[in-house]
């Protein structure tokens, strides 16, 4: 497979990867991150769009990134996001089915759908996925600034999407029923994972500032009721794990007590064998960029 750059965009930063998928493996042979300009974007949405395309093309400059084969990650406002679980049927047929659940997820003028496909049930004939609608002109809107920037795009995706490719390529999760909590600017993304399939995603706003005792407090108060949330949908496989992504490490320090209380085992998200990373880089550092070469 040829190599390919990953950007992910979202909440005040940008990460990009490039690598390529070799077999069952990834290779990452660059990584870098970089702050924007604060208040040029509200989760993907673009608020101000010069601030950001000049952040942008500094950065690709700085990090000496290829132009060619760009994926964009994108995140938090404004997707609409829903796990469902439908009968088999033919792709045509089911975009038509997800359109219909998704006018109940909320009003979006000009929607555009697309979904992930999760789980393939063949005894029972379902299909579980993750449906996704978007207002169509904010996805416009990326690919014109991609074009302002010279950039080969291939694709927009959530970014998402790349933990749950990276849960299921990496066969130690497979039997582990886990939370993985990321940090993303001023809010904290969870994610849960049921023996390694993805259930359910939460996103909120932290009122203290990472690093401060009253965040693990905020930290902790998020992982309890999910965990009252799972325990509610009596679940023969118990919650164990609370995996941490990168920029976090004073919370996971600071939680331990209380997480250990609620039966969790935390930690940083373990690296992998199968994900070949950088010197000095960890794969908790790189969730979403990682996952999406796994595709």
């Amino acid at each position: 497979m040829a190599a390919i750059t990953v950007a992910a965009v979202c909440e005040g930063k940008v990460q990009a990867a490039v690598g390529r998928r070799r077999g069952r493996r990834v290779q990452i042979r660059q990584l870098g991150e970089a702050q924007l300009p604060e208040g040029c974007l509200t989760g993907s949405l673009q608020v101000d769009p010069a601030a950001l395309q000049s952040a942008l093309a500094d950065f690709w400059q700085d990090q000496r990134l290829p132009l060619r084969r760009v994926a964009l990650l994108l995140g938090g406002r404004p997707f609409v996001c829903r796990r469902l679980c439908l009968p088999h049927m033919r792709p045509g047929r089911l975009r038509g089915v997800l359109r219909h659940e998704m006018d109940t997820a909320g009003e979006i003028a000009d929607p555009l759908d697309d979904y992930m496909l999760l789980d393939r049930d063949l005894r029972r004939g379902t299909d579980t996925v993750l449906a996704t609608r978007v207002e169509r002109g904010v996805i416009g809107d990326w690919a014109e600034l991609a074009r302002a920037l010279g950039l080969g795009l291939v694709s927009i995706d959530l970014a998402a999407a790349g933990l749950i490719r990276l849960v299921r390529a990496l066969p130690e999760h497979r039997q582990r029923t886990f939370l993985v909590l990321v940090p993303e600017g001023g809010f904290l993304s969870a994610f849960l994972f049921d023996r390694g399939l993805y259930r359910y995603a939460a996103r909120s706003r932290l009122r203290e500032p990472w690093g401060t005792p009253g965040c693990a407090d905020e930290i902790l108060q998020r992982v309890s009721g999910i965990v009252q949330f799972y325990q509610t949908e009596k679940s023969s496989h118990p919650l164990t794990h609370l995996y941490f992504g990168g920029g976090a490490d004073r919370e996971l320090a600071a939680c331990a007590p209380g997480t250990a209380a609620l039966g969790l085992q935390a930690q940083r998200f373990p690296d992998s064998p199968l994900v070949q990373l950088p010197e000095g880089w960890s794969l908790a550092d790189c969730l979403y960029t990682a996952g999406a070469l796994m595709d």
